[in-house]
């Protein structure tokens, strides 16, 4: 029996969930930063596309809408090709965070990507609750990485 009298030793809290030893979670700001920035490449590839593909619907009308077609094509692909083939979109990569596959840290597969981006949709039709679920998840996570099974993390 111990003494009641004895002081119970000190014990540290147990270290928050990690993706691994050394590895960061990607954290909101930075999230939104390489969001913000991706979303300006879009409308300026966007911006640009319509230009074209009205110039060239003036001379050739199937052509230019064609060419709108491959734009609005294009742009869908953005987020899931780049999750896709390097785990970074642009904006990503400079805010130097990367998506991984949330049980072993490896790439994600071409289903994760699109996925994650109806995860995306799905986030921003409930009043963008799925992206705040961010705060709100230990290893901060929106909806689309639970929907996709994947995780963000510092590069």
């Amino acid at each position: 029996m111990s003494d009641p009298q004895q002081p119970v030793p000190w014990v540290a809290p147990e270290a928050a969930p990690g993706p691994g030893p050394g590895i960061e979670f990607g954290g909101p700001g930075a999230r939104l930063v390489g969001y913000i920035v991706d979303g300006l490449i879009l409308a300026a590839a966007y911006f640009v596309g319509i230009i074209v593909s009205g110039l060239l619907a003036a001379v050739f009308a199937a052509l230019g809408l064609l060419l709108l077609l491959v734009i609005f094509v294009a742009l869908f692909f953005y987020f899931p090709y780049f999750w896709w083939k390097g785990g970074q979109t642009p904006g990503m990569k400079v805010m130097k965070i990367k998506v991984v596959r949330d049980k072993d840290g490896g790439p994600i597969t071409g289903g994760q990507a699109i996925l994650r981006l109806i995860g995306y949709a799905i986030s921003s039709f409930v009043f963008y609750l799925g992206f705040i679920w961010i705060f709100i998840d230990k290893r901060q996570r929106g909806w689309f990485d639970l929907i996709a099974g994947t995780v963000v993390i510092k590069a």
